[in-house]
């Protein structure tokens, strides 16, 4: 599998974080409805996603003076600063601000890595009203006036994602150009979600070089006993629901799926060869039993 960095440029205000399990359900819809982009239907891509998963995609992630920041990992603070425990304790608030930090390949022991506070985006409050179509008015509720939260970020966004050696990278360049001028995610209905790419490169995501002991995920991860010794990681909780024709069918909900968020460290039992850990995630649609979610994420190797 060859990995790449893909950085975009948002075009307007975001009704969601990109997440890469989402991310993937958007590209799938692309292939559903046009399967010359790759060159085979979806459930030819599909066929083997559990052995061999044809993409893996991440989360996005901020690019300042063109470095791209990563999630500080999902450690107890003792395991990524390098000082007194008592200090750790005293300046414990300041330390948690401390939520990215660069990334470069090879990447230093995580105690040896400069964290910093950022922000990348900001959020604001949309009024909107439901319509009673029986009356024209929005006075009485559930029609009144009520506010929805819109994400604006303030700086390029870089992705990361893994191809099987069958899928060409242009390809799937055009899958996300697509995705990019329908919108993603919440509200792409109403011109939300749109963004442009700007570049690419490949890229080598399992640098071995350093004493690296453990794995850093890169988008929402469903951990497997075979591949996984000891993990860290922030519960991440997908209440998800179908999209494009399946959102307006008459049971658009998913099943809860239980993540691993971004930003995890896991410890594994062996030595992996490919730059992606993790699981298919099936049986979580009623309304489409086919229905499968990435429970892969790429990673990192990292020094803990």
């Amino acid at each position: 599998m060859k990995t790449y960095i893909i950085k975009v440029k948002p075009l307007t205000g975001f009704g969601d974080q990109i997440k890469g399990d989402t991310l993937f359900g958007h590209i799938c819809w692309q292939i559903k409805y046009d399967s010359a982009v790759l060159g085979r239907s979806l459930e030819d891509c599909l066929k083997d996603y559990d052995q061999n998963p044809f993409i893996v995609i991440s989360s996005a992630y901020p690019v300042y003076k063109n470095t791209v920041y990563l999630k500080r990992p999902s450690l107890p603070l003792n395991m990524l600063f390098d000082m007194p425990e008592e200090e750790i304790v005293e300046r414990r608030k300041e330390l948690k601000r401390k939520n990215y930090f660069p990334y470069s390949q090879p990447l230093k022991p995580l105690k040896r890595i400069n964290y910093e506070s950022i922000s990348f985006f900001k959020e604001q409050e949309q009024t909107r009203c439901s319509i009673n179509r029986i009356t024209n008015t929005t006075t009485e509720p559930p029609f009144g006036p009520y506010t929805v939260s819109k994400i604006f970020f303030d700086c390029q966004l870089a992705i990361f994602v893994g191809l099987r050696e069958d899928i060409e990278v242009n390809s799937f360049l055009e899958i996300l150009e697509r995705i990019g001028k329908q919108g993603f995610g919440k509200d792409a209905t109403v011109g939300y979600g749109k963004f442009e790419i700007e570049n690419f490169e490949e890229t080598d995501l399992l640098n071995n070089s350093g004493n690296q002991n453990a794995l850093y995920t890169l988008s929402p991860l469903c951990p497997t006993y075979e591949q996984t010794e000891k993990i860290y990681f922030t519960p991440f909780v997908r209440f998800g629901r179908h999209g494009d024709i399946l959102a307006k069918s008459k049971n658009p909900f998913k099943n809860p799926v239980i993540f691993a968020d971004e930003g995890a460290i896991v410890f594994p039992k062996e030595g992996i060869k490919n730059p992606y850990i993790g699981k298919a995630v099936r049986d979580i649609s009623k309304s489409l039993p086919e229905t499968v979610t990435q429970g892969y994420s790429l990673v990192i190797k990292v020094e803990v």
